[in-house]
C-alpha cells in the first residue's frame, strides 16, 4: 500500500474539525447540566429522563437517516442538515425555565445528532482505504474530544468573566448565559461544513427508494447489533458520572477544603453571599474542569488505540474498553466509602482511567461495523448501529436513575453504588457475548 492510502484524507480531516467545534459547543453545557437540574429542583430520575429521551430520539432518526443517505447516495447535505438543527437548538437551554423543557432541548438537540451521524461514519467510512479505517474514526474521535476538552474550558472562561468581569452573583443566570454563548462555536461547526467538506462523488442511489429490510444483513452483524445493545443497557448517560460527582464532592466538602487553602482562590470565591452559595460556585466550576481532563485522556489515545484495531482486530481491543468500563462503573460504585480527602484525588484518576474506555472502544466499534457489511450498506449499518445504541439508552438512563432514586430513598447514599454495579455486570455480561457469538472477519 503507498503511503498516500495510509493518509486521512482531507475530507475526514475536516469532519474532525466540524466536530471539535460541535463538540466545544456541546461540552460548554453538558457537565454543567447535572447543577442546572439540581438548581431547578429536580434528580437522579429526570436526569435519566432527559436522557434517555435525548439519546433514542437520536438513535431512531440515525437509523433512518442511514438509510436515506444509502437511497439517495449524498451524504453531505444530510451531514449539514443535523450540524445546523443542533447548533441552533442547544444554546435554548439557556431559556429553560423548569427541568422537564430541557427534555425538550435535548431532544430537538438530538434530533440533529440523528440526522447527521451515521451519514457522517458513511462518509468517513467510505472515504478512507480498508487497512486504516481504525486509524481513521480514531482520529475522528480524537478531534470530537479534543473539542470536548475545549468546551468545558470555555465554560470556565466564561463563568469567570461573568463572575469577576460583570460581578454576577446569581450561578444560575451565569449558567444561562453560558449556555447562550455556546451558539458561537456551533456556527463555526456549521460554516466549516458548508465552505471545507467535499462529497467525491455520490454512491449509486437504489432505485427502490426507503425500502429497507434487516435481511439484507447476514447473522453475524445481527449479533454484533443484540450485543451492543446488551452494553447499552448497563451504560447509563456520562451526566450520572459527573451527578456522582457532584453528590460525592458536596458531600465530602473536599474541594471546599482545598480552595480555601489557596489563597488567591478563597479570595475569590469569598465574594459570593453565604457559606452554600460558595459551595455552589464551586462545584459549578470543579465539573467543567474535571470534565476536560476527561476529554485531555480521550483526545491522546482515540487515535492511537483506534489504529491498534486495525492491527491486532477489532474484538479485542473492544473488549478491553468494556472491560476498563466495569472496572470504573464498579470503582464508582464505592467511591463515596473512600474517605473525603481521597475522593478528588479518586475522581481525576477513575475518569482518567474511563477516557481509556472511549480510547478503546468508540474507533474499533464503528470500523468493525464496515467490516462487517458490505460497502454500499455503510450508510443503513451504521444507521442500525446507532439505533442499537439508542435502543438500550432510554431504558438504561431510566432505569439506573430509577435505581439510584430509589435505593437512595430506602438506604440514603447508597443509590449510586447499587446503580453503578448494575452497569459493571451488564458490561461483564457482554464482553463474554462478544467474545463468543460475533465473529470477526478475516483480514
Amino acid at each position: 500500500m503507498d503511503k498516500a492510502a495510509k493518509r486521512i484524507p482531507f475530507v475526514v480531516i475536516m469532519l474532525g474539525v466540524v466536530s471539535l467545534f460541535t463538540d466545544a459547543a456541546t461540552e460548554m453545557i453538558y457537565p454543567l447540566v447535572p447543577v442546572f437540574v439540581a438548581a431547578l429542583g429536580s434528580g437522579a430520575l429526570i436526569l435519566g429522563i432527559i436522557e434517555g429521551v435525548a439519546e433514542s430520539t437520536a438513535a431512531l432518526l440515525k437509523l433512518i437517516s442511514g438509510i436515506i443517505s444509502d437511497k439517495i447516495g449524498k451524504r453531505k447535505l444530510l451531514v449539514l442538515i443535523g450540524y445546523i438543527i443542533s447548533s441552533l437548538i442547544r444554546p435554548l437551554t439557556g431559556i429553560v425555565s423548569s427541568a422537564w423543557q430541557i427534555v425538550v432541548v435535548r431532544m430537538f438537540d438530538r434530533v440533529g445528532k440523528g440526522i447527521r451521524t451515521a451519514p457522517r461514519d458513511a462518509l468517513v467510512a467510505s472515504s478512507v482505504d480498508e487497512s486504516i479505517r481504525g486509524k481513521s474514526f480514531g482520529f475522528h474521535r480524537t478531534m470530537d474530544h479534543t473539542g470536548a476538552v475545549i468546551g468545558p474550558i470555555l465554560a470556565i472562561i466564561t463563568l469567570l468573566i461573568l463572575f469577576l468581569g460583570f460581578g454576577f452573583k446569581d450561578s444560575l443566570l451565569a449558567l444561562r448565559w453560558t449556555f447562550v454563548l455556546a451558539i458561537i462555536p456551533g456556527i463555526l461547526a456549521v460554516l466549516t461544513i458548508i465552505f471545507f467538506v467535499r462529497e467525491s462523488a455520490p454512491s449509486a442511489s437504489n432505485s427502490k427508494l426507503f425500502k429497507f429490510s434487516l435481511k439484507n444483513f447476514d447473522a453475524n452483524f445481527k449479533k454484533y447489533l443484540l450485543t451492543v445493545i446488551l452494553f447499552t443497557l448497563g451504560n447509563s448517560s456520562d451526566a450520572f458520572l459527573l451527578f456522582r460527582v457532584e453528590e460525592s464532592i458536596k458531600k465530602s466538602g473536599a474541594v471546599i477544603d482545598i480552595v480555601n487553602n489557596i489563597r488567591p482562590l478563597h479570595d475569590m470565591i469569598s465574594n459570593f453571599g453565604d457559606e452554600a452559595a460558595r459551595a455552589n460556585v464551586i462545584n459549578i466550576l470543579f465539573l467543567p474542569l474535571i470534565w476536560a481532563f476527561f476529554h485531555i485522556i480521550k483526545a491522546i489515545f482515540s487515535t492511537p488505540l483506534g489504529a491498534l484495531s486495525d492491527r491486532i482486530g477489532r474484538k479485542i481491543v473492544i473488549n478491553i474498553g468494556w472491560a476498563i468500563y466495569a472496572f470504573v462503573y464498579f470503582s464508582f460504585a464505592m467511591l463515596v466509602f473512600l474517605p473525603s480527602n481521597f475522593q478528588v484525588i479518586a475522581t481525576f484518576v477513575l475518569f482518567a482511567i474511563y477516557a481509556l474506555f472511549y480510547a478503546f472502544s468508540e474507533g474499533a466499534e464503528k470500523a468493525f461495523v464496515a467490516d462487517l457489511v458490505r460497502d454500499d450498506q455503510h450508510g443503513s449499518a451504521y444507521g442500525l448501529y446507532n439505533f442499537a445504541i439508542g435502543l438500550g439508552a432510554l431504558p438504561a438512563s431510566i432505569i439506573f436513575g430509577f435505581i439510584y432514586s430509589y435505593f437512595n430513598k430506602i438506604i440514603p447514599g447508597f443509590g449510586g453504588t447499587i446503580a453503578f454495579g448494575f452497569g459493571g455486570l451488564i458490561a461483564l455480561i457482554s464482553m463474554l457475548m462478544l467474545a463468543v457469538k460475533v465473529k470477526e472477519p478475516g483480514r
